[in-house]
């Protein structure tokens, strides 16, 4: 496996006091209403996300609850609870894991892992769009790793301290969808570095 980080810019991630916000609202860009339950806690799958189970076909048919994804996450999200407004309908999900008896009241003292995906089929022409957005866009490094463009998909990370809370976010476009993985905590380091979190979103791929 090989990952170079080229420094450019990026795009459709979540971060601090924002994320965690979004988290505690469900109000992030997955589906609107319904949805699935809560989803669950994740599995005892490792002390990080499945990050080397992907087919290499850059698809993820086989998540279809928020259930799913936190047993794709394995170790990411123990520790933490599934949020009760975790949404996976038709085509998109977003679903996230936040420090137990979080509220509005202390979200700054709370970590949290939003996962927002979203099922597409893209054109080349459409793949060459969204990924020159995304490298047009400010503040976020472009990361050339082996797995993922082995599926013809790219990768960007981005890491942001806003009043006292941190994130770390890897967005992966593929030819099949749109797959963003947040890590928010308090203080000047997120739960995850960006290493981790990349692990932990193409683990999300069958």
């Amino acid at each position: 496996m090989t990952t170079t980080t080229r420094r450019a810019a990026v795009t459709a991630t979540t971060t601090g006091v924002l994320a965690l916000g979004l988290l505690l609202a469900g109000c992030t860009s997955g589906g609107a209403g319904g949805g699935d339950d809560a989803g669950s806690g994740g599995s005892s799958a490792g002390s990080s996300g499945s990050g080397s189970t992907a087919s290499g076909e850059g698809t993820f048919d086989d998540l279809a609850s928020c259930d799913d994804v936190g047993s794709a996450l394995g170790g990411v999200v123990d520790g933490l609870e599934p949020n009760a407004n975790n949404v996976f309908q038709d085509d998109q999900a977003s679903c996230a894991w936040l420090t137990p008896g979080v509220d509005a009241s202390n979200i700054a003292d709370a970590s949290g892992i939003l996962v927002v995906a979203q099922r597409n089929e893209l054109s080349d022409s459409e793949m060459r769009s969204q990924i020159a957005d995304a490298e047009a866009a400010e503040g976020v490094e472009t990361i050339d790793d082996s797995r993922i463009s082995a599926f013809g998909g790219q990768a960007f990370s981005q890491t942001v301290t806003q009043q006292g809370i941190t994130a770390s976010a890897t967005t992966i476009i593929s030819p099949h969808g749109l797959v963003v993985v947040t890590a928010t905590g308090a203080g000047d380091a997120a739960p995850l570095s960006t290493d981790e979190t990349l692990d932990a979103a193409y683990g999300l791929f069958d």
